[in-house]
């Protein structure tokens, strides 16, 4: 008969139950901040809670205290033709790259191909638009960014053909949504235009419906959460304490 203690100790432990120990934590708390990336093993993010440790070396996150650690939400500055949109939305994670990551991340996490996989788009945009995208894995920060209950305001920069006159301003400020020029030129007109929440071809609908014609749209700001100074394709972590 086979000892199973022997067998045990010949293929080592899960490395959830040795990062259960070290924490103190249950094996679900320890299961959450393997598969967050926050875990080594000599030196080696391992995001598998069944990978199996004898006497490796087991590095943790100071950011992983207790096993409690947040769940990751990304910011992307999304270049053109990149697309977010529902039928497509889980292919943009793969933009996410440590070569496209801002050097503002300060979050210390490493983003695994398991946790890129788990993030749901947040807030969508036309793919010829460009500008702030959100990435969840946090169901909860999916919700209060989806509820159309209570919409957050959206920021966004837009570009028409030529002139924009009083009248076609005026019949693009309906109710819920703020516009003014931002710039002008004789070949172009710049406008700023805040939301109350916004699906992808509002924005196209709105000025295109008083005669005008969009050749550029960028959304900087969601809520509190701004999209500066991210460069085009860079990605960061939102940190705990930023809110929208």
């Amino acid at each position: 008969m086979t000892d199973p203690h022997a067998t045990a100790s010949t293929e080592g432990i899960r490395l959830s139950k040795r990062v259960a120990d070290i924490l103190k934590c249950s094996r679900a708390e320890a299961e959450q901040v393997i598969v967050g990336g926050w875990v080594k093993v000599n030196n080696l993010v391992v995001d598998e809670p069944a990978h199996r440790v004898k006497d490796e070396q087991i590095d943790i996150h100071s950011t992983a205290q207790r096993g409690k650690v947040p769940l990751l939400t990304v910011i992307l500055h999304k270049t053109p033709g990149q697309s977010c949109l529902s039928q497509s939305h889980n292919n943009i994670w793969k933009s996410l790259t440590p070569k496209t990551r801002s050097h503002q991340d300060r979050s210390g996490i490493t983003l695994t191909p398991r946790l890129q996989k788990s993030l749901q788009c947040a807030a969508a945009l036309e793919d010829a638009a460009t500008g702030l995208v959100v990435l969840t894995e946090d169901p909860a920060m999916l919700r209060k960014l989806l509820d159309e209950r209570t919409p957050l305001e959206h920021e966004m920069l837009a570009e028409v053909q030529g002139p924009v006159s009083p009248d076609q301003l005026h019949d693009m400020c309906p109710t819920g949504l703020k516009t003014s020029i931002s710039s002008a030129a004789p070949e172009k007109t710049g406008l700023r235009m805040a939301f109350k929440g916004y699906q992808p071809g509002y924005a196209a609908g709105v000025i295109e419906n008083t005669g005008l014609r969009l050749t550029g749209l960028k959304r900087v700001r969601m809520g509190r959460v701004v999209m500066a100074p991210l460069a085009p394709g860079e990605w960061r972590a939102l940190m705990p304490y930023e809110r929208f």
